[in-house]
């Protein structure tokens, strides 16, 4: 089964064109990017010649860290799989390489990814609903943790005086704007009716043959509400979940700090994080695979800021997308075919689709 086929689109020759318009767009994007890059780092001569000085006892260690990260991420979604789910640390780490690796690069990134995990989760005993949410809460935790760290690093380096006065009274606004918003989803999650607002908001966007009453379209976002509680409501469940999360990308900032290691460049912490949690963003822009071209612009462009050589920025910040990024990736696409294997069922009982709000597939 291809990444296509588990999707099974409605129209398939519609989404076929779609797909191949971005990659286009995509690919036409991040070679510009690549290019706007290396004439920054003075040329394509100099750009190898920093890649080929880097010090290959320090990539080891960088993809030492880029191993723990994935550890931790494939920790993070056995946990919030449950024992429900007949799911291995072996298996986990298997897919998670297929999420948050391979599926990084793909032109819808991180929809595919999701596709095939929510798939393998059923086949090793979730239900639809719980593997949705499943994912759906590493998702949330992960994307949380991340603009969290982010925030938090820019706070303490305003308060180390790295960041330039100019630039210092926006950017710990943003900060605050970030965390405040963060704790006040949160906040607002843990209700009911926020989510029962939500399923009717949501089901309102059926078409109105199918369309279910207000009343209905409540119930299944309580009963959607209930599962969420059953899977993930207590503090200490989201407090594993989110230190899981966390965890996994200092350990992925490390990668990027050995990789600069490699390149000669050493740079204090909060100089770190301001350059990785900016490529990282950089990395969600839609239309380019894994930001590809961005990322790469992003990260030296930081680096260069607080003096080091834009160069040697350059080759850390490629040698950590090649450690990073394209290595998982890869990894992922050998596992794959492994999780094609079905072992079990769901339990036909709990997979109705009286939980879901959304329309049916239209064939």
């Amino acid at each position: 089964m291809t990444i296509a086929e588990a999707a099974t689109p409605a129209r398939p020759h519609r989404r076929n064109t779609r797909f191949w318009v971005h990659l286009s767009i995509g690919v036409v994007l991040a070679a510009i990017g690549l290019v706007v890059t290396v004439n920054l780092a003075g040329g394509i001569g100099d750009a190898v010649e920093a890649l080929r000085d880097l010090d290959a006892r320090w990539l080891l260690v960088a993809v030492g860290c880029e191993t723990v990260s994935y550890v931790l991420l494939s920790w993070q979604l056995r946990y919030l799989a449950g024992h429900q789910a007949d799911l291995s640390p072996e298996a986990a780490m298997r897919l998670g390489l297929v999420v948050y690796g391979l599926g990084l690069i793909t032109p819808a990134s991180p929809a595919e990814g999701m596709v095939l995990a929510s798939a393998e989760l059923r086949r090793r005993g979730l239900n639809r609903r719980r593997a949705v949410l499943a994912l759906g809460f590493s998702e949330w935790f992960s994307t949380g943790a991340l603009y969290l760290l982010a925030a938090v690093n820019v706070l303490f380096a305003a308060a180390l005086g790295d960041i330039p006065r100019a630039e210092r009274a926006p950017l710990i606004v943003v900060a605050a704007v970030i965390i405040a918003t963060l704790a006040a989803l949160a906040a607002l999650l843990r209700r009911r009716s926020v989510v029962e607002r939500g399923a009717v908001l949501i089901g309102a966007l059926r078409p109105a043959r199918s369309r279910k009453s207000v009343d209905e379209r409540r119930a299944i976002g309580a009963r959607w509400y209930a599962e969420a509680r059953s899977l993930i409501g207590n503090r200490r469940h989201q407090t594993v979940a989110v230190s899981l999360a966390l965890a996994a990308w200092i350990a992925d900032a490390l990668c990027l700090f050995f990789a600069l290691r490699a390149a000669g460049a050493s740079v204090d912490a909060d100089v770190l994080l301001l350059a990785y949690t900016a490529g990282v963003i950089a990395a969600e822009v839609p239309l380019l695979p894994a930001g590809l071209g961005l990322v790469e612009t992003a990260m030296p462009a930081v680096l260069r800021s607080f003096g080091v050589p834009y160069s040697t920025a350059l080759a850390g910040s490629l040698a950590y997308r090649a450690l990073g990024t394209f290595l998982p990736a890869l990894a992922g696409a050998l596992v794959l075919p492994s999780l094609r294997v079905v072992r079990r069922h769901p339990n036909d009982e709990t997979s109705t689709d009286e939980w879901d709000p959304a329309p049916p597939a239209q064939g």
